[in-house]
């Protein structure tokens, strides 16, 4: 296949003369590719330099003095390149793109003038779209993704938590006691970060490390460079590079194992919290969430039931005494009793006159 002419190219970010190895060319910057040319007006590129496994770029420091624009030192995880640039201006310009499109956020490192840094950031924003829109476009079929990749949350390691750089700092204080390290995603949406808090002489200190992809495995992007087959064996090489003074952010998750939720009883109107129905757990002694300080309610006044007099206490050797049966007499006895009144009444009176 010929190599591509620049109308079916990505648009160009930057572009200029730069020696490469030795050999002057004309350079393009389109996405996250280097394009070279053996000049401006040739519309086929000679050669390619894809920065997607980008490591480190900087300058040679062994030219010594007797050099005016030093020499670039790009270094990618199967080669290094070497790279000149015209101008110190143009130098610094080189690094700027560079390291925009690589990192997608543009570089603090450099002495750039407020025209060049907003140039960089249009870059960084231009090339995040045009990474995501590549994303979807090369993005596998389902029974690709199931027979060829393996899920990504099952082999994150346990320290790794959906947030941003503002929310990993403000996590990892405060949970110092749960560790000192988390994993989160980067910002660029393809590599993930490192975020530790250390205490150093009474004061908080935030660090940031960048793990890049790579095609073998994950690349955390310190000098040298560490490279391990998966984020776990990264995270690992961490804590062992900092003598295990670093431990990951593991958190407590627990759960509930039954439904519970607040509602006001009927009697009272104290917000009480109660079990759903159905519930195979009983939620036994329901705590109050308000009116804590209220006084319990007075129970309700009763008639006491009249309990029956003790019976008086029995003298030693002393019988219970018993009152005589009373018969009523027949009518022939109360007959007879009539007449003798009758009779004695009849002599008082004789008796009298």
């Amino acid at each position: 296949m010929s190599p591509a002419k620049k109308s079916s190219l990505p648009p160009s970010y930057f572009e200029g003369f730069i020696e490469k190895d030795g050999t002057k060319l004309w350079t393009c910057l389109r996405g996250n590719t280097l394009y070279f040319y053996k000049d401006s007006k040739n519309p086929t590129y000679t050669e390619k330099l894809e920065l997607g496994n980008f490591v480190s770029l900087t300058d040679n420091q062994t030219n010594g003095k007797n050099y005016r624009v030093p020499t670039m030192i790009l270094k990618l995880t199967d080669c290094n390149v070497k790279l000149k640039a015209t101008s110190l201006e143009t130098h610094e310009q080189w690094k700027g793109f560079i390291l925009s499109v690589t990192q997608l956020e543009v570089p603090r490192c450099l002495t750039l003038l407020p025209g060049q840094i907003h140039a960089l950031q249009d870059v960084v924003l231009q090339e995040t779209m045009r990474q995501n829109m590549l994303r979807q476009t090369l993005k596998p079929s389902d029974k690709e993704t199931e027979n060829d990749y393996e899920d990504v949350l099952n082999v994150m390691p346990k320290c790794f938590y959906q947030v941003s750089r503002t929310e990993a700092e403000n996590l990892l204080r405060r949970h110092p006691q749960c560790g000192n390290l988390l994993l989160r995603p980067s910002r660029d949406g393809i590599s993930n970060a490192i975020t530790t808090c250390l205490e150093h002489q009474g004061t908080t200190k935030m660090m940031h490390y960048r793990v890049k992809p790579s095609d073998d495995g994950f690349i955390l992007d310190v000098v040298p460079p560490i490279f391990r087959k998966s984020l776990q064996d990264i995270i690992d090489a961490f804590v062992e590079k900092t003598d295990k003074t670093t431990s990951p952010l593991i958190l407590d998750q627990s759960y509930e194992d039954t439904i519970s939720f607040v509602k006001a009883e009927k009697e009272s109107g104290e917000q009480v919290l109660q079990k759903a129905t159905g519930s195979s757990v009983p939620l036994e002694n329901k705590e109050p969430l308000k009116n804590k300080n209220k006084t319990p309610d007075k129970p309700p006044r009763t008639n006491p039931k009249v309990k029956p007099l003790p019976d008086l206490p029995k003298k030693n050797n002393q019988k219970a005494q018993t009152l005589p049966q009373i018969h009523p007499k027949s009518n022939f006895a109360q007959h007879d009793i009539t007449e003798e009144l009758h009779l004695k009444l009849q002599l008082r009176r004789k008796q009298l006159d």
